[in-house]
């Protein structure tokens, strides 16, 4: 599976949950959710190479004025202890 099936699965993945928990979240959480869909199914899109399972991939929204900027990037400072 290439990078962009990857993003793509994850999108899909999420959207069920996105609905599956839509009764029971609070809306700041849905927003979280749906702006998270959104940077995968633009990953997708955009050939973004899928994140190795050791790097920490974070997605912050940050208030703009009006708008809501979307940043991303892979954090390879964080590992898992196996």
């Amino acid at each position: 599976m290439d990078d962009y099936q990857k993003w793509l699965e994850a999108a899909a993945d999420l959207a069920q949950d996105i609905e599956y928990l839509r009764e029971s979240l609070e809306k700041k959480d849905l927003e979280q959710l749906q702006i998270a869909l959104a940077v995968y199914k633009a990953n997708s899109e955009n050939g973004v190479p899928w994140p190795n399972p050791d790097d920490l991939y974070c997605i912050q929204a940050r208030p703009n004025g009006k708008d809501v900027r979307v940043s991303t990037e892979m954090r390879q400072d964080f590992r898992l202890a196996s």
